[in-house]
């Protein structure tokens, strides 16, 4: 027999089955408390051009793209689904003056991301939440854009 996974099965209502790393939460609390490191945070800067404990694959050149096609500005609202620690949102807020709502299953990936928020006074209602990409705890209609970078690889 081989070697067991390291993503978790779980059976959502009606009986579908989902395959998704997230579903490990301790898993991803440990990998999120790695994250800070001097090592990595000159890694991330080298490699991403970042310095947002970034844990997914988004360049900084991909990141800038993602906001001028979804036209991010003052007064808009964007939702980053399966934020981690907050990249890229956080960095569009930063740049384009918009809000951001982070949404992140992992309780140490939403502090990393709430401590940043306050860091960089980012614009209200500016927020990072606990929760995962299908139940949504935003109202219809009341955000502008929405990321997902790294979500589904």
């Amino acid at each position: 027999m081989g070697t067991a996974s390291p993503l978790a099965v779980a059976r959502k209502p009606g009986g579908v089955v989902r395959t998704f790393a997230a579903d490990d939460p301790e898993r991803f609390a440990e990998r999120y408390s790695l994250i800070g490191t001097a090592a990595e945070m000159a890694t991330e800067f080298e490699t991403l051009g970042s310095d947002y404990r970034a844990n997914g694959y988004t360049t900084m050149a991909q990141a800038d793209l993602l906001s001028d096609l979804l036209q991010l500005g003052p007064g808009k609202v964007l939702v980053d689904l399966g934020s981690g620690c907050g990249w890229p949102g956080l960095h569009l807020a930063k740049t384009t003056g918009c809000a951001v709502i982070s949404i992140d299953p992992v309780s140490e990936g939403c502090a990393t991301t709430s401590a940043r928020l306050r860091e960089d006074r980012l614009a209200t209602p500016s927020a990072a939440i606990r929760g995962d990409a299908e139940l949504i705890p935003i109202r219809r209609g009341s955000v502008d854009a929405v990321t997902h970078g790294d979500l589904l690889c």
